[in-house]
Parts: C-alpha cells; sequence; structure tokens
C-alpha cells in the first residue's frame, strides 16, 4: 500500500490518514517546528535533503520522532567519499557520539576540551536509550530521488539477520511533467511511500557486500552494492512498494522473468539522523 503527499507552498499536506486521533492532533495540537538540517558544509555542492522533502517525511515518523526539528547529517557521499566502511563507521553510535563531543569541545574550547579528556574513559560503549531514526536519500543518474527510513542504524551483520521494525517505510519522490505555456521548469514531485505490510519481517539487512531493505522472493524493495555505485529496486511484499526509481510501477525499469526491475547509477548518498544522542 503506498501514501502519497502533495505539499502546497502553505506546508499544508493531504494524505490517506483519517480517524479521529489525526482529526484530535490537527484540531488541537500545535503547529511543528521547522525542521533544521544541520551537517551540511559550505563546499557541499549537492545536496540532496530539502526543506519539502524533510516535511513529508516527517508526516509519516512516529510521533515520537515528529517532534524533533533538527536532523543531523550523519553520511554523505559527496562530504565523506563513496565507500561502505565509511558508512557503517559513521552510522555507528559510538562514532556519532564522539563527533558529538568533539563538537561540543570545539566550541567550548580548549581549556574545557582538556578537562573532558581526563574525564572520558576510552572503549565507552553507546548504550541509547533515545528514540532515534535514520533517512537514506540516493539521487541516482537519471535524477530520480528516493530511499527510505529506519528505525536502527546501518551496520554490517555476521549473520543473515533482518532486523529493524515495522515503522521502516521505503519512499520516492515521482516526476510528474505539467503542461505549462511558460518557459519554466515542467518537471514536478510527488513524494509517495510505502509502509511496512507485515507480510514478512524481511526489513533490513545489511553487510560489507550490499545492503538491502525489504525482500520477497529474493528480490529486494532497495538493494545497494558494496561500491555505493549501483543498485536495484523490485516490487517487495515487505512494503508493497513500486519500483522506486521510476514513474509508477515502471518508469526507468524493464522486465526481467516475471517481475518488475528498476536498475540505477548512484551519484549521491545521504543518511539523516533523527532525534538527539544524549
Amino acid at each position: 500500500m503506498s501514501k502519497i503527499l502533495y505539499r502546497s507552498s502553505t506546508n499544508d499536506t493531504t494524505d490517506s490518514k483519517s480517524g479521529s486521533e489525526e482529526s484530535f492532533r490537527e484540531e488541537w495540537l500545535p503547529p511543528l517546528a521547522p525542521i533544521a538540517l544541520k551537517g551540511y558544509k559550505a563546499s557541499t555542492r549537492h545536496k540532496l535533503m530539502t526543506e519539502e522533502l524533510s516535511n513529508n517525511i516527517r508526516n509519516l515518523l512516529p510521533p515520537r520522532l515528529q517532534l524533533f526539528d533538527e536532523w543531523s547529517l550523519v553520511y554523505s557521499m559527496d562530504q565523506d567519499g563513496i565507500s561502505i566502511n565509511t558508512l557503517y563507521s559513521k552510522c555507528n553510535l559510538n562514532h556519532q557520539l564522539n563527533e558529538l563531543k568533539r563538537q561540543k569541545q570545539l566550541e567550548k574550547g580548549y581549556g574545557d576540551h582538556i578537562v573532558s579528556q581526563m574525564i572520558l574513559t576510552n572503549g565507552h560503549v553507546h548504550d541509547n536509550k533515545r528514540p532515534l531514526g535514520y533517512v537514506m536519500v540516493i539521487r541516482d543518474s537519471k535524477g530520480n530521488r528516493f530511499g527510505c527510513y529506519l528505525n536502527e542504524h546501518l551496520h554490517p551483520m555476521e549473520h543473515r539477520r533482518y532486523y529493524g521494525n515495522g515503522e521502516c517505510f521505503l519512499w520516492k519522490l515521482e516526476k510528474i511533467h505539467k503542461n505549462s505555456t511558460q518557459d519554466t521548469d515542467l518537471d514536478h514531485h510527488r513524494f509517495k511511500a510505502f509502509m511496512y505490510t507485515g507480510i514478512n519481517d524481511n526489513i533490513i539487512y545489511s553487510n560489507h557486500d550490499f545492503i538491502a531493505i525489504g525482500s520477497s522472493k529474493g528480490q529486494n524493495g532497495l538493494w545497494i552494492g558494496s561500491n555505493l555505485l549501483e543498485g536495484v529496486s523490485y516490487r517487495c511484499d515487505t512494503f508493497g512498494n513500486e519500483v522506486l526509481n521510476g514513474i509508477g510501477d515502471r518508469g526507468d525499469s524493464s522486465s526481467f522473468g516475471d517481475s518488475v526491475v528498476g536498475k540505477f547509477k548512484i551519484l549521491g548518498l545521504e543518511i539523516w539522523r533523527i532525534g538527539t544522542l544524549e
């Protein structure tokens, strides 16, 4: 099942949710604060996350995570290089916590930095009980943007075991061509999300050879190779999704037996953290 969101310039959103809970939220709860995207460098050329995209994703997050108005860039292919090992390292909670502490030390100054170094214990294992979520954004060679929301950070599994829960979902920005007589950009985008169906528990599987989100009959909703340069998207039972790198069920895809497969080349990839570490 897919969810389609249309966002106007006034930030009004219409989706397929209904019921008394949603009506209560819209009528009585104050509007959420705008999202601040933290982590882009001044030299970053290609920024994949936008305010509109983050708002569309935010609307589908668990309520406890919708309250966070600051998203932190954990990994960026543009800023950190193309390496699955670097991606896993950047996603590691200990690494994220150390980066946060290092940034705070720089802000406090040298004196506090020395004191902190004396207090900190090497080999600290971070046991985070705070709510966290992660958003992956991919841009392919044809300008498509798509990705997923994950309730856990990506990490390599030594044994073949899926992880993640039913809060995870796949999403894509579908290109829409609108007729116009004006000399303007005719390409518009519609946000579409594909929620967990409950048919199987094949949500996240990752190792040093690939990253896979969703699976049925050996076909993944989103599959990324170890070089982070190529990927594939199938329709899968886990999320009941369309091929992510195309329009509708086919788009930039091709037939492979009885399946529809969308192969793509990756030009950009980002992972964002939602929630605080401390």
